[in-house]
């Protein structure tokens, strides 16, 4: 019966469980977000870049830095994700993240589609942003 009582309790289960939790956090969307999304983004090269750009700059109307604004949205799915992933700069690179989420977001709603899997991403990184890396990160080891 304890054994259930701290389930449903608010407890920690055992040492470090919060920094486990962030771990897993971190690495699983982040490896996910970089593989499915990000990698090919950052490699495309400039075409692809001016019309992420493009895309999203069209929706608030701005005709200019298409090009500029879509590397920044590579960069931040193609390496952030993976300074996340490895808790580096980690509040620094969700925060991109995050907001590259939030404009992925509002371009699919525009556009008549689901903006699921942005506004989860966008939560995942929003959670680490506010909690920070947690004691298996690259930021913790480095005293950054």
């Amino acid at each position: 019966m304890n054994k259930l009582k701290l389930i449903l309790s608010n407890q920690s289960l055992f040492e470090d469980s919060k920094d486990w939790a962030l771990l897993v956090l971190r690495v699983i969307p982040s490896f996910y977000l970089f593989f499915y999304h990000g990698m090919g983004k950052i490699t495309a090269g400039t075409e692809t870049w001016a019309w992420l750009g493009g895309a999203v700059l069209g929706i608030v109307g701005i005709s200019f830095g298409h090009i500029l604004f879509g590397f920044l949205a590579a960069v931040s799915e193609g390496v952030l994700t993976l300074f996340v992933l490895v808790g580096l700069k980690t509040r620094l690179s969700s925060f991109f993240v995050m907001m590259t989420m939030f404009f992925a977001g509002v371009f699919h709603l525009s556009g008549g589609e689901s903006p699921e899997s942005a506004v989860i991403y966008f939560a995942v990184y929003f959670t680490i942003f506010l909690r920070g890396p947690g004691k298996f990160s690259m930021d913790t080891k480095l005293n950054l």
